[in-house]
């Protein structure tokens, strides 16, 4: 681990506020081990925010890319395993919970360049103390917190591209500008006058991710909005966002979501209930 990114390890916290109670606290670099570990649960909420490294969280049926800024929010008794996708081992933030209050985190986000910025600065804070022969404990409780609102503030943002740069902005411009519906990464790489195996080696530096992968995700938003804000059938919704066999865009919709559209929609869109539009797949 870098000098910058000392392990951090606080243990039987109990810093309660309305509704939440924080137990654990760690910052280390992946162990061999914990790489290896196989599906596992925990009887309590585990936030994660990677702060190195590039690699994939299996969240029951659910696989979500992993890189820089990735935050997940695992609830109790939801099963997972971590798969690293390159070779140096990834550095995360591990902060063990518990919710009173019953209200569900959103379960994925990432952090802005600004908010990663801020809570490594913290980090180090917090690193310094604990290393001090009789820390505040007030000090730690303060830092541990405004971490812990930067990575609840980029969750309830929602589920972000993660921290890239020039070539993950450039691929965002023209998925932005484009219909979805004709668009592939081939088409992309195209336009922006690269080979679709060098716009990958290129994104996957800065984000981890492929350009099919983002483009997954451009796609899942817009469906999102589609199946909370309009009538439209579950088809015509799959049509716009470059599906036209219906059959297929629900089996890729349940793999990045691990529901049906139709589960998702009854499930987020209560605007939508009693309009009469058909909501059947």
């Amino acid at each position: 681990m870098s000098d910058e990114m000392q392990p951090i390890l606080l243990e039987d916290l109990k810093i309660a506020l309305p509704g939440i109670v924080l137990r654990r606290v760690a910052l280390n670099r992946h162990m061999p081990r914990v790489e290896k570990l196989s599906e596992h649960v925990h009887d309590f909420q585990q936030v994660l925010l990677y702060l190195r490294g590039v690699g994939e969280q299996h969240l029951d049926e659910i696989v979500v890319p992993v890189s820089r800024g990735t935050v997940l929010s695992i609830p109790p008794g939801k099963k997972h395993r971590f798969v690293k996708s390159k070779a140096a081992s990834p550095i995360c933030l591990a902060i063990d919970l518990e919710t009173t209050s019953g209200e569900a985190w959103p379960d994925q986000g990432a952090l802005s360049r600004n908010q990663l910025a801020t809570v490594e600065s913290r980090l180090f804070d917090l690193n310094t103390l604990q290393r001090k022969k009789n820390p505040s404990s007030v000090a730690i409780a303060s830092r541990i917190l405004r971490i812990l609102g930067e990575i609840e503030e980029a969750l309830r943002e929602g589920d972000q591209v993660p921290v890239g740069g020039p070539v993950s902005s450039a691929v965002l411009r023209v998925i932005g500008k484009n219909e979805l519906s004709g668009l592939t990464p081939q088409c992309i790489a195209v336009e922006l006058g690269r080979t679709l195996d060098h716009l990958n080696r290129q994104l996957g530096d800065e984000t981890g991710m492929t350009v099919g992968q983002v483009l997954n995700r451009a796609r899942l938003e817009v469906c999102y909005r589609l199946l909370k804000d309009t009538p439209d059938t579950i088809g015509r919704i799959g049509s716009a966002i470059g599906f036209d066999d219906q059959n297929y865009f629900a089996r890729w919709f349940r793999k990045q979501t691990g529901q049906s559209p139709t589960q998702w929609r009854f499930g987020n869109a209560s605007d939508l209930e009693g309009s009469g539009s058909s909501l059947g797949e």
